[in-house]
């Protein structure tokens, strides 16, 4: 890992070949409605910690904080971040700056617009309410992608959501073809993105 990198890795989790699950992923995997999701999930973690074991050393033993990110006691300035929709994922990788990433797939969602006025910062909303309207389905998206990054990078949630991001930021799109959109924040300027396939 190099600093001021973050290291971005695409998923395809209906293809991807993983480690196999601890005894606490398969716990939770279980209670799945659909086999599908509890196996994606499966994968998605299981994609993680294969990562984790490229970048680290430090035993992969996680802990949580308070508002419910996961990081390495072992390796406390290794910050990561994971993101799953459908059929893909995505994990990011940084050294000393928190960071976020999020994946969704495109798709007619009716409540777009309730969503973006009750969600999203003002100048993204009023942004996204110009966009014309065979446009609008895929903004959306990619701007709730972009401020899913950022909710994330700061550990909130959608309990920050509707604030402008305040300081210097590095937050950029991920290409994930058609299907998908993708996005990666950091509250540090300047930072490279550096994206692979897993």
């Amino acid at each position: 890992m190099i600093a001021g990198v973050i290291e971005v890795w695409r998923i395809r989790l209906d293809d991807a070949r993983v480690p196999p699950p601890t005894s606490e992923e398969a716990a939770r995997a279980a209670r799945f409605v659909a086999p599908v999701l509890g196996e994606r999930y499966l994968r998605a973690h299981g994609a993680l910690r294969a990562i984790l074991a490229q970048v680290t050393e430090a035993a992969l033993e996680f802990a949580v904080t308070p508002s419910g990110k996961p990081y390495l006691p072992g390796v406390p300035e290794l910050k990561f971040n994971l993101s799953h929709s459908h059929g893909m994922a995505l994990v990011g990788v940084a050294l000393e700056v928190e960071m976020g990433v999020d994946v969704e797939r495109v798709r007619p969602l009716r409540e777009s617009e309730s969503i973006a006025e009750r969600f999203f910062p003002p100048s993204e909303a009023a942004a996204h309410a110009c966009v014309p309207a065979p446009l609008r389905e895929r903004d959306f998206f990619r701007r709730w992608t972009r401020i899913e990054a950022v909710l994330k990078a700061r550990g909130v949630g959608l309990y920050g959501a509707g604030e402008e991001p305040e300081g210097d930021w590095t937050i950029q799109g991920i290409e994930m073809g058609e299907e998908y959109v993708a996005a990666v924040a950091a509250p540090k300027e300047g930072m490279r993105v550096a994206v692979h396939d897993f």
